[in-house]
């Protein structure tokens, strides 16, 4: 699969996913014909919240592969929640990958998927 597809069906599952309003026009680069890319993008939701959506792709294998990312959700204007894998942790057991809890806790996490932390914001958005 390519990084131009595989950041299509990325953005394809954001604009149809329900609870989700608006996308805006996502950022893409691409290095090296196609093997490497950057996807930024900013997902808004019916309550106004959004997720700030950051992925470096290497297909260089032929198949995507996330290199870097992190998915930060905001409510009013606060961090709820940002997963990411910089190596700024080296303490958590699942190293790089952690998660932010409002900004203030760090926990242990494995690498999500798109559709994970979209069911986490499901479930949050369920209880408003």
């Amino acid at each position: 699969m390519k990084i131009t597809d595989y950041f299509s069906k990325l953005e394809k599952s954001l604009r149809q996913h329900p609870s989700i309003v608006r996308v805006d026009e996502p950022q893409a680069y691409f290095i090296s014909d196609d093997a490497n890319g950057l996807l930024k993008c900013r997902a808004h939701f019916w309550d106004d919240s959004f997720l700030d959506i950051y992925e470096v792709v290497s297909a260089e294998l032929g198949y995507p592969v996330r290199i870097a990312y992190s998915y930060a959700y905001f409510r009013a204007v606060r961090s709820v929640f940002r997963y990411d894998n910089a190596p700024h942790h080296p303490e958590i057991a699942t190293f790089p990958h952690h998660k932010h809890i409002a900004s203030e806790k760090i926990i242990p996490t494995d690498q999500p998927t798109l559709g994970q932390i979209l069911a986490e914001i499901d479930d949050i958005l369920s209880q408003s």
